[in-house]
């Protein structure tokens, strides 16, 4: 019987960094859908800058914001009592660092395919911000949502580069699947490494059928 350990613990840093994207997500996309200007694209441009960046660099610049020689490390350490170097915590915050402009990219995508000339019919009948988006934003942005929470999801279970950089390879800690493959490899143990590839390319493969589904029904509706 296979160690777990390391399956549930990418489990967890998987779940609670998806939570945390999906809410930033639909909020910095409700933030921004509708604006306009050169600002906006400098923003996007750091939005996604993760998805360009090597894990390791970003990895890098995390450990050297987050660390207690560092004034954020330091608030966070000691005031807060929350460290982020070596910790779970450092985990999940890689995990939402390089999942959340997939989270973004999705919500703001269907956001701003929704007919605008049907919001601003609904303003002109007196329903508020709040409740057009609330009754109408979400739910005709519902499938692009949800392919943000399944792509932000499985780039959280297999974030490598980040992770190993933040949180480190503790066992029983911080020794997410990616990691332990990476480490199981090294120590010759290829046959154990195996099964938890073949889990990570089974999962990956579900999660891009269910997006092609998806997808696929939403265009023979539109068809």
């Amino acid at each position: 019987m296979p160690d777990l350990t390391s399956f549930w613990i990418s489990l967890r840093v998987a779940i609670t960094s998806t939570i945390i994207v999906t809410i930033l997500g639909i909020f910095v996309s409700k933030w921004l859908y509708n604006k306009k200007g050169h600002w906006v694209k400098i923003l996007e441009s750091f939005i996604i800058l993760p998805i360009v960046l090597p894990p390791t660099v970003l990895g890098f610049i995390l450990l050297i914001v987050f660390s207690t020689r560092g004034p954020i490390g330091q608030f966070l350490t000691n005031i807060l009592h929350l460290p982020v170097v070596f910790t779970l915590t450092g985990a999940v915050l890689a995990s939402v660092i390089v999942s959340f402009p997939l989270m973004y990219q999705h919500t703001i995508g269907g956001f701003r395919m929704i007919d605008k000339k049907m919001l601003n019919t609904a303003r002109t009948m007196g329903a508020s911000e709040t409740k057009i988006f609330f009754k109408l934003i979400l739910p005709l942005s519902k499938r692009s949502i949800l392919a943000g929470i399944m792509m932000s999801f499985a780039r959280a279970i297999g974030e490598f580069g980040a992770t190993l950089m933040v949180a480190g390879y503790i066992p029983n800690k911080t020794n997410t699947l990616p990691l332990e493959i990476y480490f199981l490899v090294e120590q010759g143990k290829e046959n154990e490494a195996w099964l938890w590839v073949l889990v990570l390319v089974a999962f990956s493969v579900v999660v891009i059928t269910t997006i092609n589904l998806i997808n696929h029904d939403k265009y023979r509706e539109v068809d």
